[in-house]
């Protein structure tokens, strides 16, 4: 970790001027991947025509740039924002997708008179709002130097066109990002509150409870007071999934609807017992694929990125604590564990592994490689996710 800088007057001011120079770069580089994401995805939507199940036209008229960022399950956030949720006990149901996303869209679709417009222009700010967030606790922890390389390495990762489409990513990654930098600040009521949103935005929001707890029973063991209400902001991250539970109770008779709607529609379960998936995966580690197709990228990707992952968990415990790090390896392990065939995605939910990257990842002209490499899976992997071939 970069040494902490002194506080003289002329050292704070050439850092502040630093600072702000540092961060303007972070902010053209967000806008530079943003416009690259656009135009690749302008592109793509015009070699290849809509997929027949999309619903994006019909809230984007004639504008297929931005018809290209509303696909695949941008589809249900756009059902529950119009029309509210529904469960079928027997398969896919919109229940699986949590609630807040689908109703900032709604209420934001009263000024904008288009749902799908509200959920880009919420992804997108959420997004810049992710890339703020992230910078400024890395450059607390860190300084400015290795919060723009953490920011960068967010914004080429081969599947971050997610935060910028009509999903629950770019939410859930500023909302948990704040909650983890709240606990850092021991401001445990504002910590709690952010993991209650996030709860109720993502299913991984839970897992801030136990990453919370840890850091509570240490000041507990260190002999500091601890007040009533610090334990209840604890537990706010588990009570904001018990709202919507609640709900689904009410509404359908199922607190755990969300659940059953995940296994039967999307088959989603531990993974560990599916050994005809393991093994496929074991094969492209022990006989590497000569990327003879998409596929094969694809597919070593999916075996690459949870090991990567996991050894940046253990940076994350050694440079940023047991906090995050508990988070950390919790997320890396339920993404791994029960949705690895979309892994890519789920791991966006890692917040602090970008962080980590900042400090540890590789730096210089490898790192520069590295990450124009990335960038190049990105611009891959959305042309794909445009045109409907990205998972099958």
């Amino acid at each position: 970790m970069e040494a902490r800088q002194d506080a003289s007057p002329s050292r704070v001011l050439t850092l502040s001027s630093g600072g702000r120079r540092a961060l303007s770069r972070v902010v053209g580089a967000f806008l530079l991947t943003r416009l690259i994401l656009y135009v690749t995805a302008a592109i793509a939507i015009r070699l290849l025509p809509l997929h027949p199940g999309s619903r994006a036209a019909a809230y984007l008229g004639k504008n297929l740039s931005l018809a290209a960022l509303a696909r695949w399950d941008s589809g249900w956030y756009l059902s529950i924002a119009e029309r509210g949720y529904w469960y079928d006990p027997h398969g896919a149901s919109s229940v699986a997708f949590f609630p807040l996303l689908p109703l900032l869209m709604k209420g934001l679709g009263v000024f904008t008179g288009n749902q799908a417009a509200a959920g880009l222009l919420i992804a997108n700010l959420a997004a810049l709002g992710a890339v703020l967030a992230l910078y400024h606790w890395v450059r607390m922890e860190a300084g400015h130097a290795a919060a723009e390389r953490a920011v960068l390495w967010l914004l080429v990762y081969p599947f971050s066109f997610y935060l910028h489409s009509i999903y629950a990513e770019s939410l859930f990654f500023v909302l948990a990002t704040l909650a983890l930098y709240a606990s850092a600040r021991e401001q445990r009521l504002a910590s709690g509150i952010w993991g209650a949103l996030a709860a109720v935005t993502r299913p991984m929001g839970i897992l801030l409870t136990p990453a919370l707890a840890w850091g509570l029973w240490r000041d507990w063991r260190a002999g500091r007071p601890l007040r009533p209400r610090d334990a209840i902001a604890v537990l706010l991250p588990a009570a904001g999934l018990g709202v919507y539970m609640a709900y689904l109770w009410i509404a359908f008779g199922d607190p755990l609807a969300f659940w059953n709607a995940h296994r039967a529609g999307w088959h989603v379960q531990l993974q560990w017992t599916e050994a005809k998936y393991w093994y496929e995966m074991l094969e492209i580690l022990i006989r590497p694929t000569r990327m003879r197709g998409y596929w094969d990228l694809l597919n070593t990707m999916r075996v690459l990125l949870p090991v990567v992952f996991v050894a940046l968990t253990v940076q994350v415990f050694r440079h940023l604590g047991a906090v995050p790090g508990i988070y950390t390896g919790l997320a890396v392990a339920v993404a791994v564990s029960f949705a690895p065939n979309s892994v890519g995605r789920e791991l966006l939910a890692v917040v602090r592994a970008f962080a980590v990257l900042g400090v540890v990842g590789p730096r210089g002209a490898l790192g520069e490689t590295l990450r124009l490499c990335s960038l190049g899976l990105l611009v891959l992997f959305l042309f794909a996710f445009v045109t409907g071939t990205f998972v099958g």
